[in-house]
């Protein structure tokens, strides 16, 4: 089975190896384009980048598959099996969806039909889920709405659970159920089960600004929060009008002493009040500073101690 593989996060590797340990012939990788950073803008190479150079795999990168005739005159030459996607972050068109001769399939991060769009791991923390999955999916023109091939079993979501470890997770267990499924394919034997679209539920484009904390909530929904948006875009908070980025809280139980907001030091710790529980904070970042831990914290900046943060 002839296979062009799209993916661009470090999640998407373990797809892209297990197709390879299972002999799986990987005409190309296309992935996007990583950006450049550093003095000189120094260009940056993407795990799956040099994945693709250690095993002699050529790799694409373009910045969108749109309307491009040279793009899709490419893929019919190929003259490829499937697609298959893990992660990979641009918008496929139809027309190039309609070239393989068993189409595209696609790993989501969720039991679908919930959470369809770009940040099921992510909602469903924030959400308080108690369970989550992933499905593989055949691709069709609209966002994660194609029909079901398989499906996990539910995956507990844990409360120290972060985007990052759950989608870890997500993504080796739906890996895993790649081989099977394309060996049926192949074989003319794979079912398919349509979406229920009265179950669907949609995800949004995180931003930015949807990472402020804001500490008038209840403790649990800032330690969601936290845990939900650490890859993208992380939770900050202000002191002095200086940006804080708080890394890693954990639920006390305790009862809120002060106003939603006001932190103080106890011991070697560092405690901060919310709307109705003391939250505390293990780690967080100072602007343009490293990663410090509570001791570091209280023998650097004592004066945080009985401050507020907003």
């Amino acid at each position: 089975m002839k296979i062009i593989y799209f993916g661009s996060t470090k999640d998407s590797l373990y797809t892209l190896d297990i197709l390879i340990k299972n002999k799986f012939e990987i005409l190309d990788i296309f992935t996007k384009k990583t950006k450049s950073s550093g003095r000189g803008l120094k260009k940056n190479s993407s795990p799956i980048e040099n994945y693709a150079l250690e095993n002699n795999i050529t790799i694409k990168t373009p910045y969108t598959l749109k309307n491009d005739r040279a793009l899709i005159n490419y893929f019919v030459d190929t003259n490829v099996d499937i697609f298959v996607v893990s992660s990979y972050g641009l918008f496929i068109p139809k027309e190039i969806l309609s070239i393989p001769k068993f189409g595209a399939i696609n790993i989501h991060p969720s039991l679908l039909p919930k959470f369809r769009g770009p940040s099921p791991v992510s909602s469903a923390i924030l959400n308080g889920e108690p369970v989550t999955g992933v499905t593989i999916i055949q691709l069709d023109e609209n966002m994660d709405t194609g029909p079901i091939l398989k499906q996990s079993k539910q995956v507990v979501i844990d409360i120290d659970d972060s985007t990052s470890k759950l989608q870890k997770k997500l993504f080796q267990l739906g890996s895993n159920m790649l081989p099977e499924i394309l060996n049926n394919i192949l074989k003319d034997k794979q079912k398919t089960i349509l979406q229920n679209e009265s179950d669907a539920s949609v995800t949004k484009m995180i931003k930015k600004v949807d990472g402020q904390i804001d500490w008038n909530s209840k403790d649990i929904e800032i330690m969601r929060k936290v845990k939900a948006y650490d890859i993208w875009p992380g939770t900050f908070t202000f002191w002095k009008k200086m940006r804080i980025k708080i890394i890693d809280i954990k639920i006390t139980k305790m009862p809120t002493n002060a106003e939603p907001g006001h932190v103080f030091f106890q011991g070697k710790k560092i405690f901060i009040n919310t709307k109705n529980k003391l939250l505390e904070i293990t780690k967080l970042q100072f602007e343009n500073k490293k990663i410090m831990n509570a001791t570091e914290v209280i023998n650097g900046y004592s004066e945080l101690n009985e401050s507020y943060l907003n």
